[in-house]
């Protein structure tokens, strides 16, 4: 059955075409298996994603520029990223993991620290060559989530609005001095 069959039918009302697409639960529970969950997990994040996926298709959401199951694929791995954030920000290691995989822990927590501080590291050499006042601008702006007229003043600009775009110049140059692979690399 091709996807427009599916499309068309389900936008008749016609729910029992939900079944065809449980052809994709296969590719959802192999990512979601070797990205810490289990066939629960993937069931469950299936589960959801058929809902979003039925709901912004009878919305008018869901333009089929895409394939179902790339669609349907996009949302599940969106949903068990953020379960999985949720799961690292309110529970303890110790109430995931026990034993030797304590360790192992241990030494991913250090391999993130220390790829946090090179992270820190590498903007920050790319704000120094950025220099002045882009650097004090973008700081202020972003770190310390100061409003564009407070920066216009601080800054000396005529507006709030010649502010914000002297903040967008300084962020395009700032781009040009990193780069998305030289992030990745990082450890």
């Amino acid at each position: 059955m091709t996807d427009q069959e599916i499309i068309i039918q389900l936008k008749k009302g016609n729910e029992s075409y939900l079944k065809h697409l449980y052809t994709h639960l296969d590719m959802v529970k192999n990512w979601v298996k070797n990205n810490s969950g289990n066939e629960d997990d993937a069931f469950d994040v299936f589960q959801e994603a058929m809902m979003v996926f039925y709901k912004n298709l009878m919305s008018g959401k869901y333009e089929s520029q895409s394939k179902i199951s790339t669609y349907l694929f996009g949302i599940c791995k969106r949903q068990w990223l953020n379960q999985l954030n949720r799961r690292l920000k309110y529970e303890k290691p110790s109430d995931i993991i026990s034993g030797s995989e304590a360790e192992d822990y241990e030494s991913f927590e250090v391999e993130l620290t220390i790829g946090r501080e090179s992270l820190k590291k590498y903007i920050n050499k790319a704000l120094d060559k950025l220099g002045e006042p882009c650097k004090s601008l973008l700081e202020k702006s972003i770190f310390l989530k100061l409003k564009m007229e407070e920066l216009a003043e601080m800054f000396n600009y005529s507006s709030a609005h010649s502010a914000r775009q002297q903040k967008l110049r300084c962020i395009k140059r700032l781009r040009s001095y990193m780069s998305y692979e030289s992030v990745i690399r990082l450890k």
